[in-house]
């Protein structure tokens, strides 16, 4: 399990893997243009392998910008399968406006 929590980053990610194969990633804090190549870089050797599924936990994000909801599409194109599950009532009313609840996987 990694972790990152730097000073002038307001986001702090936790990867894991399973024994499956599955990526974990849990948010928590804020995800913004200002930290969002950080937790890329992150978390971009648990995609290299290009995982079957990527689970995203957003039960502790607080805040997400746009460059969020794109880090994630970027992420989705890793895998065959990618899961945001419970976003805030906000994020998700965005992500679903966007149409891009089917693509993120949402499940609240």
């Amino acid at each position: 399990m990694d972790e990152l929590n730097a000073a002038d980053s307001p986001c702090l990610v936790r990867v894991e893997s399973d024994a499956a194969g599955a990526v974990l990633v849990t948010l928590s804090g804020e995800l913004d243009l200002g930290n969002v190549d950080t937790v890329d870089a992150k978390v971009g050797p648990a995609l290299a392998g290009k995982p079957a599924l990527v689970v995203i936990d957003a039960t502790e994000l607080r805040f997400a910008d746009s460059s969020a909801i794109a880090l994630w599409l970027r992420w989705a194109g890793s895998t065959s399968r990618l899961e945001l599950r419970n976003p805030s009532q906000l994020l998700l009313r965005v992500v679903t406006k966007m149409g891009l609840g089917e693509k993120l996987g949402v499940t609240p």
